[in-house]
């Protein structure tokens, strides 16, 4: 194993097979079942990568990845549950990404005092993005408008805080995990539509799986790219 994951690019290589596997899986009836090898296999695959290169001093950050990278993994079993038409399966697996992404969030906290004026584009930013997807779905949430409500404050919670990493540490890993939580967020936007407004918007058997899977990436390698800035 450490052949290849101990090598960034011999680790990509397999993670785009891994990847392309999961996507030929999804798009088909008969092998979708397949899915619970090949999905649960690529999200674990960065776990493992993770945990071979990570150099990270402070035990609580380690922590923290780990744990989000494994109710991620959690997160994707109960997901393609939920793909069956079971809606409880469905609910599960947002709660445990929901849960996985505040553990990023947390990650990403730093302590040190920030200017509020650079906060008002993003926040401009969140309430528009916001606005536009529950104009959108709002009238076919019902019961699910709380909870909906919830996993965008937290997607944009994540956002957030990524975005305010900026000064804090090196560029390669500052714009690696912003591209990565940017693309979490149009992974979300699809499967939100995709549920809630046109479920055959944007090409979502492809486009939410190929945004999901560079979203955890990026935000991997941007991790581990990490330097603060002193």
């Amino acid at each position: 194993m450490k052949f290849i994951f101990k090598y960034p690019f011999r680790f990509t290589i397999i993670y785009l097979i891994l990847y392309i596997l999961d996507a030929f899986f999804k798009n088909s009836d008969v092998l979708y079942s397949c899915r619970y090898v090949s999905k649960i296999l690529l999200s674990s695959s960065l776990l493992v990568f993770y945990l071979y290169n990570t150099k990270q001093k402070d035990s609580n950050k380690k922590k923290l990845v780990i744990t989000a990278l494994s109710l991620f993994i959690l997160g994707d079993f109960f997901f393609i549950r939920g793909n069956d038409n079971n809606i409880i399966h469905f609910v599960i697996a947002g709660i445990l990404f929901a849960i996985a992404k505040i553990f990023y969030s947390i990650r990403f906290l730093n302590n040190k005092d920030f200017k509020i004026s650079k906060l008002v584009p993003f926040l401009l930013f969140c309430f528009t993005y916001m606005s536009v997807i529950m104009f959108l779905v709002y009238s076919n949430l019902g019961g699910f408008f709380i909870p909906f409500l919830i996993y965008l404050f937290v997607a944009m919670l994540l956002m957030q805080f990524a975005f305010l990493r900026k000064e804090e540490v090196n560029s390669k890993s500052f714009w690696l995990v912003m591209v990565g939580v940017v693309a979490f967020m149009f992974a979300d936007s699809i499967n939100m539509l995709k549920m809630f407004y046109n479920p055959l918007i944007a090409y979502n058997k492809l486009t939410i799986m190929f945004f999901y899977c560079l979203a955890q990436y990026l935000i991997v390698f941007g991790i581990l790219k990490e330097v603060d800035n002193k």
